[in-house]
């Protein structure tokens, strides 16, 4: 893996973070203040999506990680 490749790697790393870190905020919005709960699932499926990758995008640097779901 180049460096160019590894830097690319990285950087997409912290911009999933930065999504789920978005969406757990919407996710808590939407669960405790506006009880729209199609909302909420929808956007818990994005953030189950944005942790899949984050998974993968771990692997890549050998790291094996246990992602657990918020309970709603």
């Amino acid at each position: 893996m180049t460096t160019t490749q590894t830097d690319e790697k990285i950087i997409r790393i912290s911009d999933v973070l930065e999504q789920i870190d978005k969406l757990n905020n919407i996710i808590k919005f939407h669960k405790n203040e506006s009880g729209e709960l199609s909302m909420m699932r929808q956007y818990q499926a994005m953030r189950s999506d944005f942790l899949e990758e984050l998974q993968t995008l771990l692997t890549q640097f050998e790291i094996t990680v246990k992602i657990g779901e918020l309970a709603a």
